[in-house]
């Protein structure tokens, strides 16, 4: 089989995307070495792409921008010109050949007051070029039922899971800097834009009796999307010390905060999937997630749960749990969340549907 892969993100772009891009080809690229492939990576990336990859995946670059412009008109064109017998996208579909488009989420369809107004409009080529994939791909069933009713897909969604990254999975856990008389902490990860909900986490963390000074809301994550204005009392909390902000951190920063943290917080008002959770409970951190959907179906018992809105629910969870022992570490993989089960199902829903 000869498939040409979209890699827009393999250097630059959101965090998980990158991490989607390059993950898929790797495992494909390890998992059925026979198959041809080749990534389609803009110009600037075609050196690094190579490097990192070698002979196993042909590299060709892309002139256009953004993203989705790219995948809907250029790669195509790129597929005829290397002999591709079918093009993968990320969220957008090309316009025409075989082709198969992992959508991370539709949610600018049911919620859409969590995104700007640049974004619904982009984010509207998603569903008006769905169509024309052979099979949709997403992370979680809870999201393929949101595809089928709100895209416009007329070919099977599939869901295929997500794996953890290697390089965090693999990392060698190191401290992170500058924390000073630090005793213990509660741990937020994860873009900080509105639908990620932090202002009702940070208020039930200063409302809570185990957070202070001493025992901060660590939160790691960069501004991404429409945000929401943190109240008085969270402001207070960030002056006092309560309350700090990391922003980006390294694979290496990260696995020791999961590791160490007494609590990690993922109230989310909703998800395609959730990669955070799924980190945590792999370094053994105790989870407090929203109680929705996609949550229950990807963490099961191993976490426990909160209305995200309920600021007194959640401040008494955070008591409770913060107070507990650690679980242990679960392994993903044995829940059936890996990248080489996930491009094992990509491979088999597009070989049903020749």
């Amino acid at each position: 089989m000869r498939v040409l892969f979209d890699g827009y993100w393999w250097v630059d772009g959101p965090r998980s995307n990158q991490q989607v891009d390059r993950e898929f080809i790797f495992a494909w690229a390890h998992r059925f070495p026979d198959d041809e492939l080749t990534v389609a990576v803009p110009r600037a990336a075609v050196g690094t792409a190579r490097a990192e990859l070698l002979d196993r995946v042909a590299v060709v670059g892309t002139r256009l921008a953004p993203q989705g412009i790219s995948a809907i008109v250029e790669l195509p064109v790129l597929a005829r010109r290397t002999h591709a017998e079918l093009v993968i996208t990320h969220n957008f579909t090309p316009l025409f050949g075989r082709s198969g488009v992992f959508v991370h989420d539709v949610l600018f369809r049911t919620n859409p007051e969590w995104f700007t107004t640049k974004e619904r409009v982009y984010f509207w080529l998603m569903t008006a070029t769905m169509g024309r994939a052979k099979v949709v791909y997403t992370s979680s069933s809870t999201e393929a039922a949101r595809i089928r009713r709100f895209g416009r897909a007329k070919s099977p969604v599939v869901p295929i899971g997500l794996g953890l990254s290697p390089g965090l999975a693999e990392a060698t856990p190191v401290p992170v800097e500058d924390l000073g008389g630090v005793d213990g902490f509660v741990l937020v990860v994860g873009r900080l834009n509105v639908r990620k909900n932090l202002t009702t986490v940070l208020r039930a963390a200063v409302r809570s009796e185990v957070v202070g000074p001493h025992r901060p809301v660590l939160v790691v994550g960069e501004p991404s999307g429409r945000s929401a204005p943190l109240p008085d009392d969270v402001l207070a909390a960030v002056d006092a010390g309560t309350v700090r902000f990391l922003g980006f951190i390294s694979d290496e920063q990260l696995a020791w905060l999961y590791s160490h943290t007494r609590l990690f917080v993922f109230l989310s008002l909703d998800e395609g999937f959730g990669m955070p959770a799924l980190e945590a409970i792999h370094f053994g951190a105790p989870v407090l997630a929203s109680d929705i959907a996609v949550f229950r179906e990807i963490l099961g018992d191993r976490a426990a749960y909160a209305p995200p809105l309920d600021v007194a629910a959640v401040a008494a969870a955070i008591d409770r749990l913060a107070r507990s022992p650690r679980p242990e570490p679960a392994d993903p993989e044995d829940l059936g969340y890996s990248w080489t089960a996930s491009v094992e199902r990509m491979r088999a829903a597009l070989t049903e549907t020749v």
